[in-house]
């Protein structure tokens, strides 16, 4: 249970115009000899709301006592007579926020003065009136952190958390192999070979313009996610590059932790329910679209972006749910309040980093630029002032920019495009706050808002491209081949296609959870439409928004799955009320007075008084085993999809056994020979294997353009000199479906070059490791030797030996044909003895490795 005399004081100092609801309870709790109800007060509901959830007052069998009346009254008499309470406006009697006159009973220097100090007469020397100030914040600020705490709360969120933190290690054994870290994927290796970059050049911590000139390139698209990779190695790596991989690889897991911590925030901010937050923690754990990007090892600018994103949204719905809590005219205690300038500039700082850390950010902020357009709105229906809610919104934009722009025109970090978009966003917020403010003015219906934001977008990306021309094509480029474009990509196809269809095209990143969150997210958004539900707008925006660019490209899921949880949590708790299986969650409910003053009194009660929230209890009093088993059945149900598809999406990107193998032996391989160790393979493991084998690993380019060409051409042996002195080695894995035999591919896979009735084999690409039962199989490109020998003119000729590798053995023929003079040529790929005819010729590896003629000898 908080103290009451740290939680007043904290109270009082973040919300002065509570002081005469504080002063009421007193007044009232000193007169009445039982406990007392919420009529006998003269607060509102709001108010009392605060004081019951700070824990200022408590519940006692069937009303309400200050928790301790004499602490709660020393802390009113402190804080209201040093100034640091008032009507919220910073009047002289009051000594409001704002400082401005002295606090009642305060000395005409604390008035006069205007230092916000107020008197001195009740507080001592100014030094004795900062110190208990800050030391009543911090305890505050403790009591507010473990407000509501109780043993089954800690237990559940022990045991969400370390839920979500297996479901992201599934794939841990595959990750860490000996000695060897494999990273999954593709991307991350770019993302791994920039942090190395920077710590193999052992650039000081702020050493800024250093980092920007060794991310050369990088600079201008990932420059924040390279750093960070930089800076982890440098704390928990000791700086060594060796370290590196292995470092980076928990970033992922870190990063899902935390959004983990703000999806819990979220739920229970906006739901008071603790079942509900601890749920959407594990609907989290289970959404296969945000483990495929945060599993251990998956270090790339998705994982990055989802913590940002997760962090701003946390910051705009903590703005949101401070300001609903105030009178409604108590707009400067909450603009000048040190807690909201704080989680301001906080968001701002998170909003920059957003910017530098993926140039695909600019999505991220469209969920924020409509919730301001929703707020404004709603702001209009309940006669609120849109500027109160809309100002830290913006200057958090501002803020971001500011930071974003000064390191890019500073050291050159991300392009110009991406840096403005902040600020973009912050010109339409203050356009659509000032239209909510003339349309509320002109008394017109919200509506004429709305129509009035969606119009703004034209003059503002009008003069976008006015102002920055260069900036509006690269956004119209970027919109156009980026977003509605980059087909034949796996992770580009719509929310709403793939396997299972239309309908059941979501399941591989959500399961059955986004049925659950979708009726959640359309009822919560229609109840706000009717009712100010400034928190829960918070949420629906970037619900609506992130599910909505998923329709273009099944990527952005991810950036959904935090929000998404909560509403998936919410539809869960709902289904399982209506069957009677727990207590129904009272999510968002009418509005009315009297129905808050009862939810408030039901939640108080429910929670022994503590939190003013629905508490999480592992048995109530009311459970039976049988309940417990349906409810356990129940939720498996749900996440069974999830318990299979988790998992599998994780081991879809993972390095499996087979090119482990391989990458592990081209490496040793590698280091014996002279030449290039460029491994051709997959573009999609192309990073992979160059990381393992030389270091490299920064992009797939070569691979792309040449792989598939490759194994999809009929004449291995044409592709030779192009790859000769770039290409040291080529990873072939096997296909689950039947090839052609025309195909390079089953010429060397299947055939391992040996010719065949349907194709001639290859001469110049020798079979030198198989991986894993053959999962992948390595050649290596060879100048190969040529037999050379007399025959029948026009005669098709045949050389034949048995080739014995990897304890297998295979039949290896190549056939030439003799010209008008009965000379044939027959190029091998392996050495051995070969049969010709009726004659024999042995071929050395040496002869294979230099391309060396060994004659066939006549009569031999």
């Amino acid at each position: 249970m908080a103290d009451p005399h740290a939680a007043t004081r904290s109270l009082l100092e973040d919300r002065p115009e509570l002081a005469e609801a504080v002063a009421d309870a007193i007044e009232t709790d000193a007169a009445a000899e039982t406990p007392w109800t919420f009529d006998d007060l003269a607060a509102d509901s709001g108010a009392f709301g605060e004081l019951v959830s700070r824990g200022i007052v408590e519940s006692e069998g069937e009303g309400y006592r200050v928790a301790d009346p004499e602490a709660v009254r020393a802390a009113h008499e402190a804080v209201t007579a040093g100034g640091g309470a008032g009507n919220g406006e910073g009047d002289a009697g009051g000594g409001g926020a704002g400082g401005g006159a002295g606090g009642a009973g305060g000395s005409d220097a604390g008035g006069a003065g205007g230092n916000g100090t107020g008197g001195s007469g009740a507080v001592g020397s100014d030094r004795d009136g900062v110190d208990l100030a800050l030391g009543s914040r911090l305890r505050g600020w403790v009591a507010g952190l473990t407000e509501g705490l109780h043993r089954d709360l800690l237990t559940g969120l022990l045991a969400v958390f370390a839920y979500l933190f297996l479901m992201r290690i599934v794939t841990i054994g595959k990750v860490f192999r000996g000695e060897r870290v494999f990273l999954p994927g593709n991307d991350p290796y770019h993302f791994l070979h920039g942090a190395e970059r920077l710590v193999a050049a052992d650039v000081g911590w702020l050493e800024i313009e250093t980092l920007s000139e060794v991310m050369g390139g990088g600079i201008t698209a990932y420059p924040l996610t390279y750093t960070i990779g930089w800076a982890a190695t440098k704390l928990f790596g000791g700086g060594e590059v060796e370290a590196a991989a292995g470092i980076v690889a928990w970033i992922p897991v870190v990063s899902a932790l935390l959004v983990g911590g703000c999806v819990y925030l979220y739920a229970v901010w906006t739901t008071g329910d603790e079942r509900v937050a601890l749920a959407s923690v594990l609907v989290f754990a289970l959404l296969p679209g945000h483990a495929l990007y945060s599993g251990i090892g998956f270090i790339d600018h998705h994982t990055i972006d989802y913590a940002w994103l997760a962090l701003t949204v946390l910051g705009v719905l903590w703005l949101a749910r401070s300001l609903s809590g105030r009178e409604v005219g108590a707009w400067r205690s909450y603009l000048l309040a040190p807690s909201t300038i704080a989680v301001t500039g906080l968001v701002g700082v998170v909003i920059a980093a957003m910017v530098h850390s993926w140039g695909g950010s600019p999505i991220l902020l469209v969920g924020l630029a409509v919730s301001v357009t929703l707020r404004a709105a709603s702001d209009i229906r309940t006669e609120r002032s849109p500027l109160v809610a809309g100002v830290p919104v913006i200057g958090a934009l501002a803020i971001g920019f500011g930071l974003a722009f000064l390191l890019h025109t500073r050291y050159g970090w991300q392009e110009s495009m991406v840096v403005f978009m902040p600020l973009l966003v912050a010109i339409g917020g203050v356009l659509v706050v000032l239209a909510a403010v003339v349309v509320q003015k002109l008394d017109l219906h919200p509506g004429v808002h709305l129509g009035a934001a969606a119009a703004s977008v034209v003059p503002l990306l009008a003069g976008f491209a006015r102002f920055r021309p260069a900036d509006f094509e690269q956004l119209r480029g970027r919109v156009i081949d980026h977003l509605l474009g980059r087909e034949g990509i796996a992770e580009t196809r719509s929310l709403v296609s793939g396997d299972f269809g239309y309908f059941f095209g979501s399941v591989d990143h959500f399961g059955w959870f986004l049925f659950f969150a979708l009726p959640a997210l359309i009822w919560v958004g229609w109840r706000c439409a009717e009712e100010h539900r400034p928190e829960w707008l918070v949420l629906v925006s970037y619900a609506a928004s992130l599910l909505g660019f998923a329709v273009f490209q099944i990527r952005f899921a991810g950036e959904a799955t935090a929000v998404t949880a909560v509403f998936a949590a919410v539809g869960m708790m709902w289904l399982l009320g209506k069957v009677e299986l727990v207590e129904p969650p009272t999510i968002v409910g009418k509005s009315d007075e009297a129905e808050r003053t009862r939810r408030l009194e039901r939640d108080v009660g429910d929670g022994d008084g503590e939190s003013g929230r629905t508490r999480f209890a592992w048995w109530p009093e009311t459970m039976t085993i049988r309940r417990m088993s349906t409810i356990a059945l129940s939720v498996m149900l749900i996440g069974s999809l999830s318990l299979f598809l988790v998992p599998g999406m994780m081991d879809t990107v993972a390095i499996s056994d087979a090119e482990a193998d391989a990458a592990a032996w081209i490496d040793e391989d590698a280091e014996e020979r002279e030449g290039p160790n460029y491994v051709l393979s997959n573009w999609g493991r192309a990073r992979m294997y160059n990381y393992q084998v030389s270091g490299g690993g920064s992009g797939y380019g070569y691979a792309r353009n040449n792989y598939q060409p490759f194994v999809n051409s009929t004449n291995p042996d044409g592709s030779y000199n192009r790859f000769s002195g770039r290409v040291g080695y080529i990873a072939i894995e096997r296909l689950e479906v039947d090839a052609n035999p025309r195909t390079t591919y089953a010429q060397l896979f299947e055939e391992h070059g040996s010719a065949t009735s349907a194709a001639n084999g290859s001469g110049h690409f020798r079979l030198v490791h198989v991986a894993d039962r053959g999962g992948v199989k390595v050649f290596r490109p060879v100048p190969g030797a040529s037999i050379v020998g007399q025959g029948e003119p026009g005669a098709t000729v045949r050389a034949n030996t048995t080739v014995t590798t990897f304890e297998e053995e295979f039949a290896y023929t190549r056939r030439g044909t003799a010209n008008e003079n009965g000379t044939y040529t027959i190029r091998v790929a392996y050495p051995g003895e070969y049969t010709v005819g009726n004659q024999s010729v042995q071929v050395s590896n040496v002869a294979v490795e230099n391309g060396t003629q060994v004659a066939v000898a006549a009569g031999s």
